[in-house]
């Protein structure tokens, strides 16, 4: 699964190519990439070179590495400025996943206090009547994921205030049409190794795994 895309024309220094990243080691318009992904370019007048025709581009502030927000950045090439080359790439790398799934999916902790839930056909009444997947993490927290909408719920709490967590899972699979039961954490494991600095990452799994 790609969710970015760096653009760049020499070598990049002290940076180990990640697995989520595209990487075009060539001149090519940002009009040209899929532009649902967040994009950098490495290289002020590179940048420039590659998008003659895009005003946004052109009229671009070069003291603010952000263009547009979670879509498109820019940072220095080695040549321009080292130090800033090196941690801007760096830096981008670790907010991929911010820029990438915020925008894209609205979360909701379907906290009971909040909600004044006090019983599971309360839960149930506020939960989606189709769930594309859900991911159960631990039976610690559960994900639920409908049209764009990921909603929490924390089980451990919902068990606190003595609501039936086994009538609550089972209520959920019901509705349900794929299941990531993560007993274990092992699938957890598995994407905290490929981003490992994103904190968000147990929330944003479910649309990783579908």
């Amino acid at each position: 699964m790609k969710i970015a895309n760096i653009v760049y024309e020499k070598e990049l220094i002290n940076h180990v190519k990640v697995d989520f990243v595209n990487y075009y080691n060539e001149a090519i318009e940002y009009d040209k990439l899929d532009k649902t992904l967040p994009t950098l370019y490495v290289g002020w007048s590179f940048m420039k070179f590659c998008n003659p025709n895009n005003e946004i581009i052109q009229n671009a502030d070069i003291l603010k590495k952000k263009i547009t927000a979670n879509e498109l950045y820019w940072e220095c090439s080695f040549e321009e400025s080292k130090a800033s080359h090196v941690k801007g790439i760096e830096n981008f790398i670790n907010f991929i996943p911010q820029f990438y799934f915020s925008p894209k999916y609205n979360y909701i902790n379907l906290d009971p206090i909040f909600f004044q839930l006090k019983d599971v056909e309360d839960l149930m009444d506020v939960i989606p009547k189709h769930i594309e997947a859900s991911y159960n993490f631990k039976n610690e927290m559960i994900y639920i994921l409908s049209q764009n909408k990921i909603s929490g719920i924390n089980l451990k709490t919902y068990e606190f205030f003595q609501f039936n967590v086994v009538e609550i899972l089972a209520r959920l699979g019901e509705r349900t049409k794929t299941i990531h039961d993560d007993l274990n954490g092992e699938i957890y494991e598995q994407y905290y190794k490929i981003l490992p600095n994103y904190i968000q990452l147990k929330r944003y799994l479910i649309t990783m795994l579908r």
